[in-house]
């Protein structure tokens, strides 16, 4: 059963907490956030301690944990002079229930807090089936394509956690979300060369639930480049549009604006035909769909 575990109230720890000999108590805390802030079987956590401006000396940030026995963090963290930021490990118990843990970090009359859910149970319904790459053999430095794979539409979408045997080798992102309603999402997939053949598993984990896939890198030249075309690129009312294309039905496309910046990714179709639409207030005028295998197109919206 899930506890909502909460530190005693602000006002009852300002009568009993004492900044430690010496520390620095002009900084201002402007913000405290934990990353992942789910996790399980014992895994770190770790949290950001973000000031309000850097202060010319070390300013002692202290932590607190609403439930020691589930997680714990140090008893303080230094954000150095001149810097606005500063880490610090939050580990758990593997052996504990589902819980969610208020993390507090406290300087002059500052508090701030993050919730970290620890061991959260596995709800009902559709759960993860598999994960896979397409290619599974392929040369190093050649991009590739993964999947994860639920047994059903997902009600409320879902996060899965990914990750690989070998980093330097093969890197994936460190979760992929599967939209609500949507039973598999693709994720990019990108290698290094390699002076000999090289098998690496990738990861895909969600509550308790792990599943893995395994790719090989040979030597080799990387593989060339997909070909991306854009058929439809209009800004109507505030609607933006895209349609698109590439040689390989297996591509991820993003759309990114003229500056670089992510937008959103496209719907794959199938058959290697791409779409979306999205609410824009102003005409972006100038995007590039962008391929996780390569290729890459440019267009001036119309209107």
């Amino acid at each position: 059963m899930r506890r909502l575990v909460l530190l005693a109230t602000l006002s009852a720890m300002a009568g009993v907490l004492a900044l430690p000999s010496g520390a620095l108590a002009e900084g201002s805390i402007s913000a405290l956030s934990v990353d992942p802030d789910q996790v399980r079987d014992g895994a770190t956590s770790t949290g950001t301690v973000t000031l309000a401006f850097p202060d010319p000396g070390n300013t002692t940030v202290l932590l607190f944990s609403g439930d020691t026995s589930v997680a714990t963090v140090p008893s303080s963290v230094i954000v150095p002079a001149g810097s606005q930021t500063a880490t610090f490990p939050i580990s758990t118990n593997a052996a504990a229930p589902p819980t969610i843990v208020q993390i507090t970090a406290w300087t002059g009359n500052t508090p701030r807090s993050a919730n970290l859910s620890v061991n959260p149970a596995r709800p009902a319904g559709p759960s993860l089936s598999a994960v896979s790459v397409i290619p599974k053999t392929l040369t190093g430095g050649s991009p590739a394509t993964g999947t994860v794979t639920f047994t059903a539409a997902t009600p409320e979408g879902a996060n899965v956690q990914l990750s690989t045997s070998n980093p330097a080798l093969v890197q994936v992102p460190s979760e992929r979300v599967i939209n609500k309603g949507k039973a598999s999402n693709a994720f990019p997939v990108t290698t290094k060369p390699v002076g000999a053949n090289t098998t690496v598993t990738i990861t895909a984990k969600w509550f308790d639930i792990t599943r893995t896939t395994t790719i090989t890198l040979t030597p080799g030249p990387p593989a060339a480049p997909d070909k991306v075309a854009i058929q439809t690129a209009t800004w109507k009312q505030g609607l933006l549009t895209i349609k698109a294309t590439s040689t390989n039905p297996n591509a991820i496309l993003s759309v990114f604006s003229s500056a670089g910046n992510f937008m959103f990714e496209l719907t794959n179709n199938g058959g290697g035909r791409f779409s979306d639409q999205r609410g824009f207030v102003t005409n972006p005028e100038r995007i590039e769909v962008r391929s996780n295998l390569g290729g890459s197109a440019k267009a001036v919206l119309t209107s």
